[in-house]
C-alpha cells in the first residue's frame, strides 16, 4: 500500500505529545492526550437520510453484522435486536444478554460480547452461552480467525480468552483501550493480529493473541477514536481530532498513509467487496467511502445520513448499515444506492 507520508512519518509513541500520565493507579507512565470524541453533529441534515431507516433503540450501545444479520445492542446491554440484513423492515430477533456493553462479528451470523464480568457468545440460532471476565470495565471486543476472545478495558487492559472462557493472557500496559480489530484469514501472515488503539495516547499497538507480547506502538495522530481492519490486513484509524484518516499494514506495524477528511471522521468500517473505506463525518451528517484499491484514498462516494453517526458497519454485500447516536435510527443503504 502507498500513500503520501514515508513511513518515517509513523513515530514510535513517546514523540511530542502532550501530558503524562503518572503511574500510581498502575496506569503506564506514558504520554498521553485528552481522549478525542465524536463532534456535535448539528440536529438535522441538510438533506433527508439515504437509503431506508428502521426504528433501533435510543441509546444503543453497539452495531455489527454477521452472516446476513446485522445487531444492534440495546441501552441497557441487555438486549441484541438482530435485523434480517435482507428484510431489515421485518421485526428483529429480540436476544436477552447479560448487561453487554461492547459487541463484535462472530461465527457466520453470530456475535460475540462482552460486560461487566461477563463474556457472552451468540450463535446463529440466538442461543447465548456466557463466561466469567476479569473485568468491570470491558470497552471493546473483537473475535481472532483462531477463535480467541480478546477484550479491551477502560484501565488498560487487553484480555485473551480461548473458545471455552479460559483466560489465556492478560496485557495491562496501555492507559485505555477503546478499539480493537484482528485481521481476518485471509490476511496471511498478519491474520490474527490484534491491533489495539487507545485514545489517551493516540496510539496503535499490535499484540500477539497466542503469546500476548506486544510490538511496538505507533502514534496515531493526536485524537484516534476507531478503527477497522480489511481483508489484508490493513489497519485504518480515524483520527478525528486532525481531521485525517490514517492507514497502518505489516508486522512491525508502519503508517502508509494519512488523508485529510473535514467534519469530524469518527465510525469506521471497511467493505472488502468493492476495497472501500466508509467513514462517517458527524460534523455534517454524512457517510463517506474512499476507494482505497490503489492503497492511496480516493473518495468516490458520499451520502447523507442519520443525525450524529457515531456507528457504522458494512456487511458482505456491501450494504452499509448507520446507526444514530441521538435518536437510535437504524439506516440502510443498499450496495445499489452506494454507488
Amino acid at each position: 500500500m502507498r500513500g503520501p507520508v514515508a513511513a518515517a512519518a509513523a513515530l514510535v509513541i513517546g514523540v511530542g505529545m502532550i501530558t503524562a500520565c503518572g503511574s500510581d493507579d498502575g496506569t503506564p507512565d506514558v504520554p498521553t492526550v485528552t481522549p478525542a470524541t465524536a463532534p456535535e453533529a448539528p440536529a438535522s441534515s441538510a438533506s433527508a437520510p439515504a437509503g431506508t431507516v428502521v426504528p433501533a433503540p435510543a441509546g444503543a450501545r453497539a452495531l455489527a453484522t454477521s452472516g446476513g444479520t446485522v445487531a444492534v445492542l440495546s441501552a441497557d446491554g441487555n438486549q441484541i435486536l438482530r435485523y434480517d440484513a435482507g428484510n431489515v423492515t421485518a421485526p428483529p430477533q429480540t436476544i436477552a444478554v447479560p448487561g453487554l456493553v461492547a459487541l463484535a462479528a462472530g461465527d457466520d451470523g453470530g456475535y460475540v460480547g462482552a460486560g461487566p464480568g461477563v463474556l457472552g457468545v451468540v450463535d446463529a440460532e440466538g442461543r447465548v452461552q456466557t463466561g466469567d471476565l476479569e473485568s468491570d470495565q470491558p470497552t471493546a471486543v473483537t473475535r481472532t480467525p483462531t477463535g480467541f476472545l480478546v477484550v479491551g478495558t477502560a484501565d488498560g487492559r487487553v484480555l485473551v480468552y480461548d473458545a471455552d472462557f479460559a483466560k489465556k493472557h492478560d496485557v495491562d500496559r496501555f492507559v485505555r483501550v477503546d478499539s480493537l480489530t484482528a485481521a481476518p484469514e485471509s490476511a496471511g501472515e498478519l491474520g490474527g493480529q490484534v491491533v489495539v488503539l487507545d485514545r489517551a495516547q493516540s496510539s496503535v499497538t499490535p499484540v500477539d493473541p497466542g503469546s500476548g507480547e506486544l510490538g511496538p506502538a505507533l502514534r496515531a495522530g493526536n485524537g484516534a477514536t476507531n478503527s477497522t481492519v480489511d481483508e489484508f490486513g490493513r489497519v485504518l484509524v480515524a483520527n478525528t481530532r486532525d481531521g485525517e484518516i490514517l492507514g497502518f499494514f505489516g508486522s512491525p506495524l508502519v503508517m502508509r498513509f494519512r488523508y485529510p477528511v473535514a467534519d469530524g471522521p469518527y465510525a469506521v468500517d471497511y467493505d472488502d467487496t468493492r476495497d472501500r473505506l466508509w467513514v462517517s463525518t458527524t460534523g455534517n451528517n454524512e457517510v463517506v467511502a474512499y476507494d482505497l484499491a490503489d492503497g492511496e484514498p480516493t473518495e468516490v462516494q458520499r451520502f447523507a445520513s442519520v443525525v450524529q453517526p457515531d456507528r457504522i458497519a458494512v456487511d458482505e454485500s456491501g450494504t452499509v448499515y448507520v446507526l444514530s447516536a441521538r435518536d437510535g435510527g437504524l439506516q440502510v443503504v443498499t450496495d445499489e444506492r452506494a454507488e
